[in-house]
């Protein structure tokens, strides 16, 4: 039924509004399902009938990556073959678009920036002023900013509806734009509280293990004393976490009937996780099936980099400047792909864009297929959010996550498959305790806030020309920040720059956002940011207060701390809390 409701509710709002004259926020609409409740059919259904309904020229369905737009168009098809046109790059949307057969294109929200922009502007004149409905897959994403701004400012006749399991409220906006402001109302609501009620998803049981004991002589020391990312990162930490997952993945995965993903801080700790997988394997401590893969940048640094040395001699003391090789994260990508093609008889190769995405699907099915074949995914990022893998079952958390990113992480595990998977599994091996109730809480609460009262355009401009002031009769001229000679003046420069460029952004999202408003020009901020991002690298660097290393004094043994039971009854006992 909370299907059937919600594509009701988008057809009504289309009918109702049937002559448009510009763009209308209150004449679109989001739909809250909680992740894992097939959103992607309820807008299937809901696509499919809106491109029936009398003078809807077009219903564009638009993903985030090209990751989901092959998924989207995977689960398209099987409900429907051949029902959507998928547009592969930018031009093949562009005719999508000016082709009249064509009545539900599926892309990703970079190709249709793409299409509205530069030099594409004239091919797209002619469905400009087209009857169009955008449905938008997981606009919870905070993407959305600019590309949103240019897709409302660009076609004149268009209702847009968003879907989302998370959708961005009072509380999670972190000073960001809510879901309510983007699409305006809230059209239905099904949480996750209703969803676990109705058999819907699973539950999910979340153990909390301690990763690490200070010993009793430094429990004295003040937590801003101690270098907690030293001790978080130890690789004598992630060494006893990937024997501690080891030891308990055949219990977690059911002796390996289904597979599990390991989520962790950032593509650095992927790296890290992997090769003691990958050492680990080769000296027999086991034998799971690893993936992972990564983004990379084209531009990254030299692959050699210099390592001061002090060496003290027996006669004097010296320098020396050692050249070590630092292997680029595409050809550390690279090996990992062999390694990939190794395990599974494949031919996967990362040689340009095409090549990468093919891997990921590669990586992807690997995880799906009911006889999965990895037994553990390694990201940092990617597969987070939208992807679905009913042979999933276990997540592994090295990483902080709050609100938003960590239901849409946990719910990767909570498909519902067969009798045998009766809950979503989630290993923390960091305290994330108080942030799994703040979202569970929060992402069940059907009366929370979603509209954030926001201060008039002419409050930022005010405020951003009385910082630019300040800023400049310290550095009157760009050239005037080389000449900053004391730490303090050039932490003053960046703090400055750092509060033009906060409120930059939330003024660029402003309809009536114009340079013309403020003291600087667009050309003249550029070139201050560009010093701005010179100096933050200095800054970096000396540290502001001295870190205390405790690793001498660590024990890294594990433990379980606390198990949780996520079901319907302990959500409740949270909401009582709000009331």
């Amino acid at each position: 039924p909370y299907q059937y409701y919600a594509v009701e509710n988008i057809i009504k709002k289309v009918s109702e509004n049937t002559l448009l004259k510009g763009y209308d926020i209150q004449k679109n609409g989001y739909i809250w399902h909680t992740t894992g409740s097939g959103k992607t059919l309820t807008s299937f259904k809901a696509s499919q009938i809106l491109s029936t309904l009398p003078g809807i020229q077009k219903v564009v369905f638009v993903v985030d990556r090209k990751d989901l737009d092959y998924q989207t168009n995977k689960e398209y098809d099987k409900f429907s073959k051949g029902c959507v046109s998928s547009a592969t790059h930018t031009d093949d949307l562009i005719k999508k678009f000016n082709n009249p057969n064509d009545k539900v294109i599926v892309t990703t929200i970079q190709k249709l920036n793409n299409a509205i922009s530069g030099r594409n502007l004239y091919k797209m004149k002619n469905v400009q002023h087209e009857r169009m409905v955008f449905i938008f897959d997981e606009c919870h994403r905070s993407q959305f900013g600019d590309t949103h701004k240019n897709i409302v400012g660009y076609f004149t006749n268009i209702q847009l509806f968003g879907f989302t399991g998370t959708p961005i409220l009072a509380e999670n906006a972190n000073g960001e734009k809510t879901t309510a402001s983007l699409f305006g109302k809230c059209l239905h609501k099904y949480v996750i509280t209703d969803a676990i009620r109705d058999e819907n998803v699973l539950r999910f049981s979340v153990e909390y293990i301690k990763t690490f004991k200070q010993k009793e002589h430094i429990i004295d020391l003040k937590v801003e004393q101690i270098n907690e990312v030293e001790v978080f990162e130890a690789p004598e930490r992630k060494n006893a976490i990937v024997d501690y997952i080891l030891q308990h993945h055949g219990q977690k995965t059911q002796s390996g009937k289904f597979c599990a993903m390991m989520c962790v801080q950032d593509i650095d700790a992927v790296i890290q996780y992997y090769e003691i997988f990958k050492r680990k394997k080769r000296n027999g401590e086991h034998n799971l099936k690893i993936a992972t893969i990564f983004s990379y940048a084209q531009n990254e640094e030299p692959m050699e980099e210099i390592v001061v040395q002090q060496l003290d001699t027996a006669a004097e003391p010296h320098t020396e400047y050692v050249n070590t090789y630092i292997p680029h994260r595409r050809e550390l990508l690279e090996t990992y792909v062999r390694d990939f093609n190794e395990m599974f008889d494949e031919a996967q190769d990362i040689k340009d864009n095409e090549g990468f995405y093919k891997y990921y699907n590669a990586v992807a099915n690997k995880s799906k297929h009911p006889k999965h074949e990895t037994d553990i995914l390694l990201v940092a990022n990617m597969f987070l959010t939208g992807y679905d893998s009913k042979n999933l079952n276990t997540l592994y958390v090295d990483k902080n996550l709050q609100y938003h990113g960590l239901i849409q992480a946990f719910s990767r595990t909570n498909r519902i498959l067969d009798k045998n998977k009766t809950q979503g599994n989630i290993v923390c091996f960091r305290n994330l305790k108080d942030k799994t109730d703040e979202a569970i809480t929060l992402f069940s609460n059907k009366d929370a806030i979603d509209e954030i009262i926001v201060e008039p355009y002419e409050h930022y401009v005010s405020k951003f020309n009385v910082i630019a002031d300040k800023m400049l009769q310290l550095v009157p001229q760009v050239r005037s920040v080389d000449d900053l000679y004391t730490e303090e003046d050039k932490m003053q420069f960046i703090l400055a720059f750092r509060n033009l460029m906060r409120f930059y952004k939330k003024m660029s999202h402003y309809t009536e956002f114009t340079w013309d408003d403020l003291g600087i020009d667009e050309q003249l901020f550029a070139d201050y940011s560009s010093k701005y991002q010179d100096l933050k690298h200095f800054i970096a660097i000396i540290p502001d207060k001295e870190k205390t290393s405790i690793l001498a004094d660590i024990d890294f043994e594990l433990e379980l701390i606390q198990k949780d039971t996520i079901n319907v009854t302990y959500i409740i006992q949270l909401l009582i809390k709000l009331k």
